[in-house]
């Protein structure tokens, strides 16, 4: 099979669109009506529900393996001191994704302290952190967001915070 090569600034293009998106994925896989001559019933999918980051991470994975075949997830390297764990790797762009749930027990402080280490450790030329925020700790999406955006000229490799937080009406 042929598979057609995406420019590195193409990969991150259209990373970005997965990841800013999720959500969509989410609310027209899970929580929109089904189709009266499907055989998958709105019943059954009303049963599966994001309870942690495992989840989040199974689903984000999913769409990415569609268009990246050779991405890897729960890819363990060594960091020198201890090994770190990437969620999703996609090693021909040199592209890490970490991704972050929160929950009910974490507060804002805990979570920039996770990313912050993250950020050390992750050896990539650009790393994603997709931030789940079912809880909705982050109350300034803009602020939180450029505050974990860098650029590679000034810290050795891009990072880019993108945030989904759950909606309820």
């Amino acid at each position: 099979m042929n598979v057609e090569h995406l420019s590195k600034t193409s990969a991150i293009i259209v990373l970005r669109r997965v990841l800013q998106n999720f959500y969509k994925h989410i609310k027209e896989m899970y929580q929109e009506k089904t189709h009266r001559n499907g055989t998958i019933r709105k019943e059954d999918l009303d049963r599966i529900t994001i309870g942690n980051e495992y989840d989040v991470q199974r689903i984000l994975f999913s769409l990415i393996r569609a268009i990246f075949p050779t991405a890897r997830v729960e890819i363990a390297d060594d960091a020198g001191y201890n090994s770190t764990r990437y969620d999703i790797i996609i090693d021909e762009y040199s592209v890490v994704i970490e991704v972050k749930c929160t929950r009910k027990n974490m507060n804002k402080r805990n979570l920039t302290e996770e990313l912050g280490s993250d950020a050390f450790h992750y050896k990539a030329d650009y790393l994603f952190f997709f931030i789940y925020d079912k809880e909705n700790i982050i109350k300034n999406v803009d602020a939180f967001t450029k505050g974990y955006s860098r650029k590679k000229s000034e810290y050795g490799k891009d990072i880019e915070a993108i945030v989904n937080q759950s909606i309820k009406i």
